[in-house]
């Protein structure tokens, strides 16, 4: 679904109009009358109208003329036209006209690249998608961050790989899980990228709703930016989404808000290998999963939202589109499930509690416009809030904690 995406070729702006002496006025005396003839040529869906233009391109005296067939030419939105461009660009004896053709090359260049397929790229190689659209730069520093964040992750890891369930046997391997964490969403965030930016090169064609240009600045700041936090999806929606997560987890489990010792009765907290007093614990735990939580917040929105609801909303209508784009993020989050010592039965409360936030998460994403600023935030605070709340009830069972001889 996502490397097909919506609408891969649109031909035209505007609709075909009847041109039925288009043909007739590419060959009239004055070329003003072929000029706006080529112009008429350009949404001709007969296919002779292509050997026309390539007629007045190359063989037309006048320069504008041959201008005007240029633009037409772009215009058609096909890249197989590409080579008649390119020629005329080289080789036309105006240099006005090879300045023309040049410039109708550029405008021709989104409609060789395929949204879907920037897509399917970017899902195999992180980065390599904005590549493909012709942005080197972004794409080389989206495989070098990615490639740097995953091999540092595994670099630190020791072999135990429990950690986000349970304390960790060195601050390495809680580390390098959060650089893996770190590094897979900003694979997630690649992909959007590549997909934001083929649909923004493309004006949008073939799609109902405007892609976001929101940058990566703009959503890893979101959860702090008061303009956002000052919406009511925040200050009313993270806490009956937080409230949902809470109830859930205690009537699964009441167990585990009482079996263990309290923020309130400990002295001491472990982060990362080094003792801190209650309170300085406390804010290094903290600290710990603000870095964890906002890359999370970005690419699964990112990838969530941004992708694959934009995708299915023009597919299946808003509604639709909600719906599976909800189920699809639950189904996936089954796979927290699947790490050793997890309980797979948590799954089968969990994946519908994670679909229901996904559902709050798209409504928002909706509302405010198919932007993605405020769900990303939303996507934070409660994960943020809720491992708040897990750390404030078992301090010393949290995947920052190091334990010496744990056996998860």
């Amino acid at each position: 679904m996502l490397t097909s995406c919506v609408q891969p070729y649109v031909p035209y702006d505007r609709a075909p109009k009847p041109t039925a002496d288009s043909f007739a006025r590419a060959a009239d005396p004055d070329p003003t009358v072929r000029s706006e003839a080529a112009a008429d040529l350009a949404v001709d869906p007969d296919p002779r109208a292509v050997q026309m233009l390539k007629t007045l391109l190359q063989r037309d005296g006048v320069p504008a003329v041959r201008g005007a067939a240029a633009d037409a030419i772009a215009a058609r939105r096909d890249p197989d036209l590409d080579p008649l461009l390119e020629t005329a660009a080289e080789t036309d004896p105006d240099l006005g006209v090879r300045a023309q053709a040049a410039a109708a090359r550029a405008k021709l260049y989104p409609w060789s690249k395929h949204v879907g397929t920037a897509v399917a790229i970017s899902i195999v190689c992180p980065g390599c998608g904005e590549i493909y659209l012709g942005h080197t730069a972004t794409g080389a520093a989206q495989i070098a961050a990615t490639a740097a964040l995953v091999a540092s992750g595994f670099a630190l890891l020791d072999g135990n790989v429990s950690g986000l369930s349970g304390p960790v046997d060195s601050a390495s391997t809680s580390v390098g899980i959060d650089l893996l964490e770190a590094g897979q969403n900003a694979w997630f965030y690649s992909i959007f990228d590549a997909y934001r930016d083929a649909r923004v090169m493309r004006g949008d064609a073939g799609y109902k709703h405007p892609i976001t240009h929101e940058s990566l600045g703009d959503l890893a700041s979101a959860p702090f930016r008061p303009s956002v936090l000052a919406s009511p999806w925040l200050w009313a929606g993270v806490p009956a989404t937080l409230a949902l997560g809470l109830g859930v987890t205690y009537l699964s489990d009441p167990s585990g808000f009482t079996a263990n010792p309290s923020i309130f009765h400990t002295r001491s907290i472990d982060v990362l290998g080094h003792t801190f007093g209650r309170g300085g614990g406390f804010a290094a735990g903290e600290g710990y999963y603000l870095t964890l939580f906002d890359p999370v917040g970005v690419g699964e929105e990112s990838l969530f939202r941004g992708v694959i609801q934009n995708e299915l909303d023009e597919r299946f209508g808003t509604w639709g589109g909600l719906v599976l784009g909800s189920a699809i993020f639950g189904a996936v989050h089954t796979l927290n499930f699947t790490a050793p010592g997890a309980n797979i039965k948590d799954a089968l409360v969990a994946v519908p509690t994670i679909a229901v936030l996904g559902s709050a998460l798209g409504f928002a994403f909706i509302k405010t416009g198919y932007k993605l600023e405020t769900s990303v935030a939303m996507h934070f605070w409660y994960d943020f809030l809720l491992s708040t709340a897990g750390f404030i009830v078992d301090p010393q069972h949290q995947p920052f904690v190091v334990q010496v001889g744990n056996s998860f």
